[in-house]
């Protein structure tokens, strides 16, 4: 249909810019719904997935770098304050895990091979100085 008059082109000419920011906006909303995909909860997960917790208490007055040790692979995982508490966030990569306790000083010490587990939730303490470990 082609406009009769100058207030049917004004009209005319109102509507398909309303039209056009509609889709604009319609087009906008669904491009920011369509972010990052979340987790498909069918399919399975990775062996490797998952996270563990690490909570080391530091006795000690010392300033204190954490290492964790994944199938020999050594990883940061932080650093504790002298006789302050922190809790860490790792990434599961094995069975088992082995910590390197190294004092910024100088010094320190590695614990044990601890079984661990995603989702596991660690707890050391880092004894007083002089103290075995």
């Amino acid at each position: 249909m082609l406009p009769s008059s100058r207030n049917d082109s004004i009209s005319f000419a109102h509507r398909a810019l309303r039209a056009a920011l509609t889709g604009a906006v319609v087009l906008a909303v669904g491009a920011c719904a369509a972010g990052p995909s979340a987790a498909d909860p069918f399919q399975p997960r990775s062996a490797f997935e998952g996270e563990v917790l690490l909570t080391v208490q530091n006795h000690d007055f010392r300033d204190a770098t954490i290492y964790a040790y994944w199938r020999g692979v050594k990883d940061r995982v932080g650093m504790v304050i002298g006789k302050t508490t922190k809790t860490f966030t790792m990434r599961w990569r094995a069975e088992e895990v082995r910590l390197e306790i190294d004092f910024v000083g100088g010094g320190g010490h590695f614990t044990e091979t601890i079984p661990v587990w995603a989702g596991d939730h660690l707890e050391y303490m880092i004894p007083v100085s002089g103290s075995p470990p």
